[in-house]
């Protein structure tokens, strides 16, 4: 009953937009997603951050995932993403996009595994951490592991709290 309610939640999440093109990709601003997994490509907050920048080549591949899993062609957005991901292998979001693009296709276990992956690379990004702690949550639970679905939502819980301290 429980799993029931967590998938309910995390789909009614992800159809808000995510992966189904309300997200811009303004290629000078930058954007973030508003739920777990959304398909964008954040920009630097300084300009000389070049290391982080997006290339161009990345944000047309981002911008075709959102449109294949738009479509219900998700493998087709895994293919994207999985190139973006080889030209900017660092970029946290883009690993949130493939991992809410495995949890689409059922793939629970690579879903958590890619949202970890995600954490791992989102720095200070308390909202992206929160998300892809939500993301783990559900993938867990779906998997029959009650207790690591609620250590990860008190992880979300946290990094919520740390990104509304001033």
């Amino acid at each position: 009953m429980r799993t029931g309610l967590a998938a309910r939640w995390l789909t009614a999440n992800l159809a808000l937009g995510l992966l189904g093109g309300c997200v811009s990709l303004a290629p000078d601003e930058p954007t973030a997603p508003s739920a777990p997994g959304g398909i964008t490509a954040e920009q630097p907050p300084a300009p000389d951050e070049t290391e982080f920048a997006i290339p161009a080549a990345v944000r047309d591949l981002v911008s075709r995932a959102r449109e294949s899993s738009g479509a219900g062609k998700h493998e087709q957005a895994a293919a994207f993403l999985e190139r973006a991901l080889r030209i900017a292998p660092h970029n946290a979001v883009l690993w949130q996009n493939l991992a809410v693009v495995r949890y689409r296709q059922g793939q629970y276990a690579q879903a958590e595994n890619l949202a970890l992956k995600s954490i791992s690379l989102a720095g200070d990004n308390s909202n992206l951490k929160q998300q892809d702690w939500e993301l783990v949550g559900v993938a867990r639970e779906l998997q029959g592991d009650e207790a690591g679905a609620r250590q990860a939502r008190t992880r979300a819980a946290d990094s919520a709290r740390a990104g509304a301290r001033p």
